[in-house]
């Protein structure tokens, strides 16, 4: 699903009509009925309801949803404030109001939409700060009053805090921003019946990824006389004294996706926990005991037998893994063709103390940081810090556009920021995946489909939507997990 900058919704809007003959009137009413079911979805039991309507089209679906909630047995107050000349006049009337009410009452919040150019302020702001000094659910219309459709709140006006919002047809881009959920809360996407036509005109460099779009690249049909080596050989760097369980995670849940063969290079003292865990993986073991310091003995081969290298969880970051790290790296700048790259936790952390790393990153090496991870990777690439989660993306995409990787921004709305756009957030996921190991396992399903032949970003996106979904599944169970549930649930 794309996801449009605020200023093209209006485009949209036109070009629609233009090509289909339905009037401004019809979309105001479709987006009115398709709130009001989801609205009557979610409130099952008929009470009182404030509906708060503003200028413009978001005041006009607002006052279409007043019309309509009456005939579903709810008891209606419409305030209406799109005629300013009346505004001050009615302050009096509203403050008055919002003191007799009851804390039954839900709220309908349809003031302002997603093209506001400037805070909101003065009576406005006032009507904004009244709903929201209410104790009760505050349903948004579009997109809650006072918020940008695109990045971050501005440094001043209100806001209104919503419970829910109901958004038409594409979702808006600051909606997948930590600091924005205080207002947004739970969001849903409503069809209003313009989703399947194609905008050529319009252009977005986002996508949400939705199941239809798994199902384009996953998953890839198995011949029946296929074995083994048909799907491919990952390579594991990982591991240290006190960490194994990192490397573990990560090459349980490489298998569990399909690759077919798995060697892991650990430290020493690694077989043992390693072999015992995991029969099903191969052993490469490093000349020291308690980290990762040499080269693989099977890259060192003429014919290194090895589709994909992931290295990184639970490796530390000792000066002999750092140097093994940079001699990775050079050794695939050295390969022609390079197996493909992923790269996570102390592999990322060892690059932001070595920034000259950065230069030796191969095209398509994908890179998994938390937010600590990437502020670390964005401070050693010269940027400035971000304030923001909003900021932050713009680095990612910044970052890989100019290295040509794949940056995977883990998050609620994990974004998968690409050379070229779209650059991709994922919705699924749920916050009982916030647990340790939880990017051990991802960093290992991403291995795997590149180690099966699936291209970095393909690989990024499948992996990051089969990781929360099989998270979500987990999480169901109704409780919450350990990392490993997450592979269970592969």
């Amino acid at each position: 699903m794309k996801i449009y900058r605020t200023k093209d919704i209006g485009v949209i809007d036109r070009l629609y009509m233009e090509k289909t003959g339905v009037r401004q009137q019809d979309l105001i009413d479709r987006a009115a009925l398709a709130f009001v079911q989801a609205f009557i979805c979610e409130e099952k039991k008929p009470g009182r309801v404030l509906v708060v309507a503003g200028p413009g089209n978001n005041g006009s679906d607002a006052r279409s949803v007043a019309r309509l909630l009456p005939e579903h047995g709810w008891k209606t107050d419409l305030w209406d404030f799109s005629d300013k000349d009346m505004l001050e006049g009615q302050q009096a009337e509203w403050t008055a109001y919002l003191g007799t009410l009851s804390s039954g009452i839900v709220v309908v919040d349809g003031l302002f939409g997603s093209g506001l150019t400037r805070p909101v302020t003065g009576p406005y702001a006032q009507i904004i700060e009244g709903i929201n000094s209410l104790d009760t659910k505050v349903y948004a219309v579009d997109i809650p009053s006072g918020l940008p459709g695109d990045g971050m709140p501005f440094t001043s006006g209100a806001v209104v805090k919503a419970s829910a919002t109901f958004t038409f047809q594409f979702p808006k881009l600051s909606f997948f921003f930590a600091e924005n959920y205080p207002y947004v809360g739970r969001w849903e996407v409503l069809d209003i019946g313009m989703g399947g036509m194609v905008y050529p005109e319009v252009e977005t460099p986002f996508r949400m990824t939705e199941e239809s779009d798994i199902h384009n690249l996953f998953p890839r049909k198995r011949h029946p006389f296929s074995f083994k080596n048909n799907y491919g050989h990952a390579l594991l760097i990982a591991g240290s004294v006190g960490k194994m369980g990192a490397a573990i995670l990560s090459a349980r849940s490489c298998l569990r996706v399909g690759t077919g063969l798995l060697t892991a290079h650990l430290p020493g003292r690694g077989e043992i926990p390693m072999q015992t865990s995991l029969p099903e993986a191969m052993v490469s073991l490093d000349s020291h005991r308690d980290v990762a310091g040499d080269l693989p003995q099977g890259l060192l081969t003429p014919k290194p037998p090895y589709t994909a290298i992931g290295a990184g969880p639970g490796l530390g970051k000792s000066p002999e893994t750092a140097d093994l790290l940079l001699n990775l790296l050079k050794w695939c700048g050295n390969k022609t063709p390079c197996p493909s790259l992923v790269l996570d936790a102390d592999a990322l952390n060892i690059i932001s103390e070595h920034p000259g790393m950065m230069e030796h990153l191969p095209r398509g090496t994908v890179l998994t940081p938390h937010p600590g991870e990437f502020d670390r990777l964005a401070r050693a690439s010269g940027m400035a810090r971000a304030e923001s989660s909003y900021l932050r993306a713009i680095q990612a995409i910044e970052m890989a556009v100019e290295h040509k990787i794949i940056v995977v921004l883990k998050g609620r709305y994990t974004l998968i920021a690409t050379p070229t756009a779209p650059h991709w957030f994922n919705p699924a996921g749920n916050p009982a995946m916030a647990t340790a190991g939880s990017g051990d396992v991802l960093t290992g399903i991403i291995l795997g489909l590149l180690a099966q032949g699936y291209e970095s970003r393909t690989a990024a996106v499948l992996g990051v939507w089969l990781h929360a979904r099989a998270g979500d599944r987990a999480a169901a169970e109704g409780r919450f997990l350990l990392a490993g549930d997450i592979i269970e649930n592969l």
